[in-house]
């Protein structure tokens, strides 16, 4: 094994480490300061998080499908059309909910190590896209945001409304 394949899979090991500490630290310490505003606010946050992963993974099946090349495709539709990386906001999402759910600084500290190391992932996962779909991929770095859902979406409006002007 390479070097670099060691350090991914010892990173991908850590995080899932880690993602399980977070958990197993929210059932156990849930609701630990006893705000109850805030375990709803958690619960509707993990739901969004867990509905961004599920929709983004079925938006990147369905967009391979579109398209067989041997250098692989960008989707550029669904949720992809939003933010780049979906995903990553789905899991920062349940992790910013679990630490919301559990309101223990244990749980505060586990998911800000989680955030960092997933920022870590998405700025090597845009270095190898820009490596894999060069141009193609700057243009679309330009016209999505990378995980902000709000930029995106105002984004998509304007685009539309200018789409339509024409």
């Amino acid at each position: 094994m390479h070097k670099k394949s060691i350090n991914h899979l010892i990173g991908h090991v850590a995080y899932i480490a880690l993602y399980g500490v977070l958990i197993i630290s929210t059932v156990l310490l849930y609701n630990s300061a006893n705000l109850v505003i805030l375990l709803y606010i958690g619960w509707i946050i993990l739901t969004f998080g867990i509905i961004f992963i599920l929709w983004s993974s079925k938006s990147r099946r369905e967009g391979y499908v579109e398209e067989d090349s041997s250098k692989g495709v960008l989707v550029e539709s669904d949720m992809y059309a939003f933010v780049r990386h979906p995903e990553f906001l789905g899991h920062i999402l349940i992790i910013f909910a679990l630490i919301i759910i559990s309101q223990h600084v244990i749980s505060l500290v586990v998911g800000t190590i989680l955030i960092v190391l997933l920022y870590l992932a998405m700025m090597e996962e845009e270095k190898r896209n820009i490596e894999k779909f060069g141009k193609v991929y700057r243009d679309y770095m330009k016209k999505v945001p990378r995980i902000n859902l709000i930029a995106g979406v105002v984004k998509q409006i304007r685009g539309r409304r200018e789409n339509k002007n024409r």
